[in-house]
Formats: C-alpha cells, structure tokens, sequence
C-alpha cells in the first residue's frame, strides 16, 4: 500500500516549518516567492495531493471525536482535570464545532472503539482527539483507515504509535522521572532503599518517567537499591503488594509515577504508620492526594497537569480544523510542576487554574 503524502512529508523534504508549507500552499502571506516556489516545486515531486473536499469543510461545522477514557471510577484520579480542560476550552470555542464524546472505561473499550470505526466507516468525522495508550486495544489498519480518510488525530498524555498525528501533547517523562530521584537522593542516606511505584511498564506516562528515574540514580551513582511494583490499577492484591514492598525495614523513601499508585501508596504509608518516616514523593493532584500533602503523608507531588494536557489537545486540534494552523512540533510538552505544602493553594482555587496552560 502507498503511504499517502502529508504536509509533514513535504515540510521534512523541503527543509521548512510546517506552518510555511501551510502558507505556501494556500497562497497566503509568510513566506517569500523563492520559499513560496521552493514548497510548490517539492510538493509537485513528492505527489502531494491537498484534499480539497477537507478545505472546503472547514467553513462549515467540524466533528471532533473525543476518545479518552472515562473520568468514573478509578479514573477520575486523573482523567477528571482532563475532561475539564476540553470542555472548557469547548465552552469558550466560537465556531462551528460539534463533539462526539466516546469516553471508555477498561471493560467497553473494544465497543467504544467500535463506535468510532463506524464513524470512520460513515464519514461523520473531521478529527480525533484520544490518549497514546488508545493503541493497546486498536490495530495500525484502524488508524491506516482513519489516515486514507483524512481524519486529524491528536494524542494527549502519550503518543498513539499506530498514527501519524498532528502532534501529542504531554508532560516531559524524563525530566519528571529525574525531578523525583533528585528529590528523593537528596534527602535519604546511601544505604537506604527506595520503593518505586512503576505503573504498567507497556505504557510511555509510565516508562519513560522510571526511566528517568533510572537514569538519574545511573548518571550520578547512587547506590541505593530500588524495588518497583509494576501494578497500574486499584485493587486489594495490588494495595497488599505496594504496602508488603514499602514496609520492608530497610526503604527510607517511596514514590510513585502515576495518580492510582499515589492514592494507594498514601494509603499504606497511613495504614503502616511509616507516614512522615519514609520520605514520599507522589503524582498528580486529586482531592485524596492534595490531602495527603496538607497532612504531611506525602512530602512532595508532581503536578503532571492533565487539564493543560485536555485544553491544548482540543484547542490544537480545532484550530487546525477551523483555520489550517498546524502545530510546529510533533511533541508540544505541558509544564509539569514540583507541589509542596506551601504552594498547594495555587493548585486549588479556580483562578490559577490558567496559570499552567
């Protein structure tokens, strides 16, 4: 099968932005005639073929399928700010854009997705907005129909490997992985032992954090020893398993990756008195966790921001709909931030909540 030509191919090939092969194309100013022609000309070579039928609907109403997991459950720990950052980018939105929310909990996934093929199927959509893990229960000739139809994908927490997306939006893993081993290395002695929370090593969000992690203890040599628990969901057998592995006598220091292994892991720290013995460093800020950190069970927090993660995917992806502007890069990184005690007040009034756009 031919891989059809995208903007990006022509952008790679010409050795410009992506933005002046937009402008180029459409006969729009920012770019000068020798540029304008240069673009023109590789275009022509490479066969690149802009779909017109695309354009023209870009002056009427855009559909966007929105394929995140549901904010229920477990998962309102983490995907709850992340719903709200897109529907209240939604909800500033002038323009003709309609949502088609598919939100998925682990038990339907396979029906979701099957809805959103059927979409595909029928045409009824101009874009996709979804998470890089959406991949664990798709296949590449899924996202090869969705490509052939000229349907914009962005990913949001993690890049979806099976598409060529406009972009993914997401926290930079390695530096936060490396945020926590140094805060941790810091503050606990050589021989102590460290209990790392790991979450589902298949998963980037999760990964690329330990690896950091990894990365940091390596660079600098530091001895201690880690033990990692490789649980990613809520249940007893995987509480029993993270308290077994922090209670052990000689761990002086704990953390977790993910928003699921930090409620647990407060949990145990509570529940085996080892709460403000153990030095304990956490992810991401639902009500339990900001708690946690108000009493001092948790001693720091990364704020992987999963609200910017839910208003710059949605906001990407609707500007290139509505007006053609293609994001630069094909990572755009929301900040992430180190959450103490002292400063937890920003992170819960309502008039911060822009700040971390």
């Amino acid at each position: 099968m031919n891989t059809k030509v995208t903007i990006r191919d022509v952008a790679a090939k010409a050795g410009v932005s992506i933005s002046s092969v937009h402008f180029a194309l459409s006969g729009k100013a920012g770019v000068s005639d020798e540029t304008r022609e240069k673009i023109r000309r590789t275009a022509e070579e490479m066969g690149y073929q802009p779909n017109t039928l695309a354009s023209s609907l870009k002056r009427s109403t855009q559909r966007i399928a929105i394929l995140l997991p549901s904010d229920a459950g477990d998962n309102k720990y983490y995907y709850q700010p992340m719903w709200r950052g897109v529907h209240d980018y939604l909800s500033k939105l002038n323009a003709n854009v309609e949502c088609i929310e598919l939100p998925y909990y682990e038990s339907d996934k396979n029906e979701v997705f099957a809805k959103l093929k059927q979409l595909v199927m029928e045409r009824r959509i101009d874009g996709i907005l979804t998470v890089g893990h959406v991949d664990g229960f798709s296949a590449a000739q899924d996202w090869q129909d969705i490509h052939d139809r000229d349907i914009s994908v962005v990913s949001i927490n993690s890049e979806n490997k099976l598409c060529d997306s406009l972009c993914c939006i997401q926290p930079e893993y390695d530096v936060i992985g490396r945020t926590m081993a140094e805060l941790i290395i810091d503050r606990i002695p050589e021989f102590g032992s460290i209990f790392l929370c790991a979450g589902n090593p298949k998963w980037d969000a999760h990964s690329l954090i330990v690896k950091g992690f990894d990365d940091y203890l390596a660079e600098n040599r530091c001895p201690n020893m880690v033990y990692k628990d490789y649980s990613y969901s809520i249940n007893r057998q995987n509480y029993l398993n993270i308290f077994n592995k922090l209670t052990r006598p000689d761990v002086a220091a704990c953390c977790s990756v993910y928003s699921q292994g930090t409620v647990m892991l407060g949990q145990a720290l509570e529940e085996s008195k080892k709460a403000g013995k153990v030095y304990a460093v956490g992810s991401d800020l639902p009500d339990v966790t900001a708690e946690r950190l108000r009493r001092s069970v948790l001693n720091n927090v990364i704020q992987k921001n999963p609200y910017a993660q839910g208003y710059v995917g949605i906001r990407t992806l609707a500007e290139y709909l509505i007006s053609g502007k293609v994001p630069e890069q094909k990572r755009v990184f929301v900040g992430s931030e180190v959450v103490l005690k002292s400063n937890l007040v920003m992170y819960e009034h309502e008039q911060y909540r822009y700040m971390f756009l």
